[in-house]
């Protein structure tokens, strides 16, 4: 390795814990110094614990340095535990090979490292959880191999990565969870969504449009699917993820969406502009005692995918509350709790501060202030006309929501027969 080669010596202390430190990995690291490196060398000699998301991330980044004509050397500390843990896991042969390892098939935590460039790669992944250790007929086990198949299958026909997708799943016996991650640097979410959905406008909402249910770039006739895809994958992953009592994560270019399972129907959401990740990374988290039955759980799924055919705005509309971390590039405000219930009030706000955000590709969160209800004439007067604004739905999010209030939006949002389909009816 030459003298120009850059060191990137990887600290022990960042590398698990998805709500904290994934969110602060993409948040600071510069990603995009590899397109002018001419060599480097990862250090992993100072980890003690990588989560497989993070394993994922890192495996991608020197496997796209390789790609790009870099000389990679991958550095390990032989009397680390850890570092004989990734040595056995494949990461030198994903790295410095771009290829599988063939030699983790005796491990019972996690199911080494995969390289995904063809379908048949993704059933190898799939198989693999079988070394897992968890129960053949276990919901767990079920949730874990959908979520393979699904984010394994989303690599191959979306991605358009040079180095294929980066993944791994792992359990955590002593947590009692399980963890699938995986990542490419191909073309990422906004641009895999461009054909179909022109009007997204940028990284955060082409996250929300593409977790909704009958999304995908690769139908360009409408947005229920083709003959080969439903444009189901990302939601299905993301409903299992939190119903089931974990987490869901996606990080495509300069954003972050993140869905923890908690008491709501929802979850918790999080929003975070990041330094740019050319590709996408997804996540998903959960216990190995799912919180709800997988066959429930997929039942809600198809029951809202259904639904969202002839409602969209059921499933499309977003509700935030004080708990959800928020941070949108170019996100607006508006407070309407000063004025509720003055019907020429709403519709001069939606005249003159709503309407103009919305057909800018303004990120907007109207803010209701928590009453116990609304009339439906003044929600009628603030939202209806901003709802047939093309690509509403994914720009809009509603904050000091009710559940009277809720349902009170998603009625205008009904009639006015808003649509995440970007494209004109």
């Amino acid at each position: 390795m030459s003298d120009a080669s850059y060191r990137i010596v990887l600290n022990k202390q960042n590398w698990n814990g998805q709500a904290t430190h994934l969110r602060s990995t993409l948040m600071t690291w510069d990603w995009r110094w590899r397109q002018a490196a001419a060599g480097a060398i990862l250090d992993f000699s100072n980890v003690e614990f990588m989560e497989p998301w993070a394993l994922a991330m890192f495996c991608a980044f020197g496997s796209k340095l390789r790609a790009d004509g870099a000389a990679v050397v991958v550095e390990l500390d032989p009397t680390n535990p850890c570092n004989k843990y990734l040595e056995a896991m494949g990461l030198r042969e994903v790295i410095e090979r771009g290829a599988s390892s063939d030699r983790w098939d005796e491990s019972t935590q996690n199911t080494g490292l995969h390289v995904l460039r063809r379908h048949s790669d993704v059933t190898r992944f799939v198989d693999s959880a079988a070394r897992l250790g968890l129960p053949a007929e276990s919901g767990a086990l079920d949730a874990l191999q959908y979520g393979m198949a699904e984010l394994g299958r989303n690599v191959i026909q979306h991605a358009n990565s040079a180095i294929g997708g980066i993944a791994i799943a792992q359990r955590f016996p002593e947590l009692h969870a399980v963890q699938i991650a995986i990542c490419d640097c191909g073309r990422g979410v906004r641009q895999s969504l461009k054909q179909n959905y022109p009007e997204v406008s940028s990284d955060l909402e082409a996250l929300r449009v593409a977790v909704l249910p009958h999304v995908s770039g690769a139908a360009p006739s409408g947005p229920y699917g083709s003959s080969v895809n439903a444009g189901l994958g990302l939601f299905f992953c993301r409903e299992i993820s939190h119903r089931a009592g974990g987490s869901f994560w996606i990080a495509s270019q300069g954003g972050l969406l993140g869905v923890i399972g908690d008491e709501s129907a929802t979850g918790r959401r999080m929003y975070r502009r990041i330094n740019a990740w050319d590709g996408t990374l997804v996540v998903m988290h959960f216990p190995e005692d799912l919180v709800v039955e997988f066959d429930d759980v997929l039942g809600v799924c198809r029951e809202l995918a259904a639904l969202a055919r002839s409602e969209p705005s059921r499933v499309g509309l977003e509700f935030i509350d004080d708990h959800s971390d928020i941070e949108i590039e170019q996100a607006d405000v508006i407070d309407v709790s000063s004025f509720l219930e003055d019907v020429e009030k709403a519709e001069q706000t939606r005249s003159l501060h709503i309407m103009p955000r919305l057909e800018a590709g303004r990120q907007t969160i109207i803010d209701f202030g928590q009453p116990r209800f609304v009339t439906q004439s003044f929600v009628h007067a603030l939202l209806y006309a901003a709802f047939l604004v093309p690509g509403s739905l994914s720009k809009l999010m509603f904050k000091g929501c009710t559940k009277s209030t809720q349902e009170a939006i998603r009625l205008v949002a009904a009639y006015s027969k808003v649509n995440y389909r970007q494209a004109p009816l």
